[in-house]
């Protein structure tokens, strides 16, 4: 026992000083972490952010800059007289060599991304290309050829994919060419290998932070640049309408695929874009579905949206070296503590185990002992006052023993006269003297509890009452001790067959008894007056003065209801006392119903 109590104190205090002393230390730790992982993700939001803006003026500015270029093209004078020549009078004019020279210098500006210029005339047919198999083509449909006629500005496509030419995306520069006088003759387009965007996207991710990656999305949210998934481009981050999947696929903006092909199932993403937001944290299918830290920033010129993200794992790795440092300064301040800890228990244990054996000996019988601990401290102290306590307790309990067997001996015949009463009074109130079935007081409370419980739980509450038919004849015959005794047989044969413990059979007053029978409908309150009327025949108790049959017989009323608030427990008991009459005038020894009063 001594090594038990010595442990546990022990480990008490091993337990106390760590919870003091690792607890701060847990708290400092855990609100450490918590604002570094906030600083971090800031810094990772700034970065990504810094990227995206970066990313959107690039791209801005590539736009910006082909469309004033093409729209300072377009006014070149070669190209204005060129159109304004008639078709006959184009081919191999003067003109013709003059423009076809301007278009085949300004295709040398970007030898690498410039895939074509041609000029179209206000049909939108191809008159002159630098790419010569266009030559003649009807491109009067593209948006490229009727913007800037309707506008009169310059214009820049989306991203297309090529009809022949597999994995070529284009986008598409315009601008109309006018004359002298203003006149717009006809469109100079520029043709763009759509990389160079997929370029300026993907140029600033190692900028971002590490593993990070960038995405460009079209009004549609389909990709058009992806930095480390290029497998997702042209397909929408969610499923997209029929309607609208098949207009951008003849706008040749998305593949003619399967429809399942042509999605992803970014939905938190898309809630962002919808609601502006400019950061958010979602994983992405083409990515290991792993969190990312997202910024999302949108073009000027086009309503695009660039995405850098980063996983929130790389963002938040120093937080990992972090606790990692903390746990291994958690374990060393632990072990320090319980060394300290256990070295303290040894020296103010051993007074307290001291003291907790000489009680423990004490408790078990031992009461000459005491404690001999002479210090002025508490222990000291407290072992003055269990020496004292010791000294008065073994006085008291001298005495006590025989003092609690006097108590207890006058408890057992208090308690036997209690009991003996209980049973008796138990019987006076709830019984009836005679015939030792519920009496009416007890009918009437329990009718009315039973009342309150079925109306609640709306459930079927059935009443039969019954008396024995002409009575007062059988007792001016047999006397009122033969009459008792016939009422006494039929109490207890009718107590028999009540014999659910809810059921209840009761004397009503004089030859009429009531049984109450909860949660039994019509049918049910039938079949047990069926019983008793039968149980009662059985008993043939002779009856020579009855007119009915020469025994006793019975007539029965029976109802029943479904107990509600709007009625009385009352109208029960007049409803079968009402079918109880009916029995009676019906010839006797039969049973009656009656709902209709109820």
């Amino acid at each position: 026992m001594q090594h038990s109590l010595l442990d546990s104190i022990r480990t008490k205090l091993i337990v106390s000083f760590l919870i003091v002393a690792l607890i701060p230390l847990l708290l400092l730790t855990f609100i450490n972490k918590q604002t570094t992982e906030k600083a971090l993700t800031d810094n990772a939001r700034q970065a990504l952010s810094a990227a995206a803006k970066e990313t959107a003026n690039r791209i801005d500015a590539f736009i910006d800059g082909n469309l004033n270029s093409v729209r300072v093209e377009a006014i070149l004078p070669g190209l204005a007289r060129y159109l304004s020549l008639t078709p006959k009078q184009r081919d191999d004019s003067p003109e013709m060599q003059l423009a076809t020279e301007t278009l085949i210098r300004l295709s040398r500006k970007d030898m690498l991304n410039v895939l074509s210029y041609a000029l179209l005339d206000l049909n939108g047919k191809n008159v002159l290309d630098t790419y010569t198999p266009n030559v003649g083509k009807d491109e009067s449909g593209q948006d490229y050829f009727k913007k800037p006629l309707q506008t009169g500005f310059s214009f820049v496509s989306d991203m297309k994919l090529s009809p022949k030419i597999p994995d070529l995306v284009t986008i598409f520069f315009s601008s109309p060419v006018r004359n002298a006088k203003g006149d717009i003759l006809g469109v100079l387009r520029v043709s763009y290998n759509a990389t160079v965007v997929q370029q300026l996207v993907t140029r600033q991710t190692e900028r971002a932070g590490a593993k990070s990656f960038a995405i460009l999305l079209d009004e549609n949210n389909i990709y058009l640049a992806h930095s480390t998934a290029p497998e997702l481009l042209f397909k929408s981050i969610v499923p997209l309408p029929a309607d609208v999947l098949t207009q951008l696929q003849q706008e040749e903006r998305l593949p003619n695929s399967p429809v399942k092909e042509l999605a992803t199932n970014e939905f938190k993403l898309k809630q962002a874009l919808d609601n502006k937001q400019s950061y958010l944290i979602a994983s992405f299918s083409g990515t290991g579905n792993q969190d990312n830290l997202i910024a999302i920033t949108h073009l000027k010129y086009k309503p695009w949206s660039v995405l850098f993200a980063q996983p929130i794992s790389i963002a938040l790795a120093p937080v990992k070296k972090q606790i990692h440092d903390a746990i291994f300064l958690f374990a060393i301040i632990a072990s320090v503590v319980t060394i300290i800890a256990f070295t303290i228990g040894q020296l103010l244990t051993k007074p307290i185990i001291y003291l907790t054996n000489i009680v423990y000996h004490f408790t078990i019988g031992n009461l000459e002992i005491r404690a001999k601990i002479n210090s002025k401290d508490e222990i000291g102290q407290l072992a003055k006052s269990f020496n004292n306590m010791a000294r008065e307790l073994q006085i008291s309990l001298e005495t006590l023993e025989q003092r609690v067997q006097e108590r207890t001996a006058e408890l057992v015949i208090a308690k036997e006269k209690v009991e003996d009463t209980n049973q008796k009074l138990e019987k006076l109130v709830n019984l009836d003297g005679l015939t030792e079935v519920a009496n009416r007081r007890c009918f009437d409370g329990r009718l009315q509890a039973e009342w309150k419980r079925l109306a609640r739980e709306q459930q079927p509450l059935s009443l039969i009452l019954f008396d024995v038919d002409k009575f007062k004849l059988y007792n001016d015959y047999y006397g009122h001790l033969g009459g008792d005794d016939c009422l006494v047989r039929i109490a207890q044969t009718v107590q028999k067959i009540v014999n659910r413990p809810a059921d209840l059979a009761a004397r009503y007053g004089g030859e009429e008894f009531a049984v109450l029978l909860p949660n039994t409908d019509l049918a049910g309150a039938i079949k047990v007056a069926q019983s008793i009327q039968q149980a009662i025949h059985d008993q043939a108790i002779p009856h020579a003065k009855s007119d009915v049959k020469d025994i006793v017989t019975l007539s029965l009323g029976i109802t029943s209801v479904i107990p509600t608030g709007d009625i009385k427990p009352d109208t029960l008991i007049a409803s079968a006392d009402k079918a109880l009459y009916n029995a009676k005038n019906k010839g006797r020894d039969r049973y009656c119903c009656s709902l209709e009063d109820v």
